[in-house]
């Protein structure tokens, strides 16, 4: 009785993997195309911003008197492959002198620039003049940040730069004695568009 529920069993078995291997056989015996789409990919684009200073101040001015104006000029270079809006802000505060310092910030270009020198300057309009606590409170950061571009483009292309000229002067004021701003930075900010 074992011996033969062994061979219901095995017969089972094999009728089942008949049936399979047929099955199998019609869905592989079918109609079939394909088409395919190969080599795709993704890279990200850049944003690039540097400047001529190799880490050295705009200007570090000791013993200033009154209407005493200093110009300094430094390149900024845009290397990015992305199309990009830049922002230029101070960074940090400034002290009690710098309501009595007057700054005026040009853009424009240079044949040969060569930070801090204003050598060459050509200036192609003036985008700031006021006093350096009023553009420290105007300008503190990329959201309300100064945009500047080349000429009259709306925004920095790879290659694109831009000659900036700083011109500071301690304003004629009896108060303004024996202050300082403290240390500050100014800063170009590029984002892409």
């Amino acid at each position: 009785m074992a011996r033969s529920r062994s061979r219901k069993v095995l017969a089972t078995v094999a009728t089942v993997g008949v049936l399979g291997s047929l099955a199998g056989y019609a869905a592989f015996s079918a109609f079939s195309s394909s088409t395919t789409n190969p080599g795709n990919s993704v890279s990200t684009g850049t944003v690039v911003i540097s400047d001529n200073d190799a880490g050295a101040a705009l200007y570090n001015l000791a013993n200033q008197a009154p209407n005493n104006s200093v110009q300094r000029c430094i390149r900024v270079s845009y290397t990015g492959s992305l199309p990009a809006d830049v922002k230029m802000y101070l960074s940090g505060t400034v002290g009690s002198l710098a309501p009595y310092v007057n700054l005026t910030v040009e853009k424009g270009t240079q044949s040969s620039p060569s930070f801090p020198s204003c050598t060459g300057f050509t200036p192609q309009s003036t985008v700031y003049t006021g006093t350096l606590q009023n553009f420290a409170s105007s300008y503190s950061g990329w959201s309300n940040g100064l945009a500047v571009y080349p000429g009259s483009q709306t925004q920095w292309n790879p290659s694109d730069e831009l000659i900036f000229r700083v011109t500071v002067s301690v304003q004629d004021d009896n108060n303004a004695q024996g202050l300082t701003t403290g240390s500050h930075s100014f800063v170009w900010e590029a984002r892409n568009k």
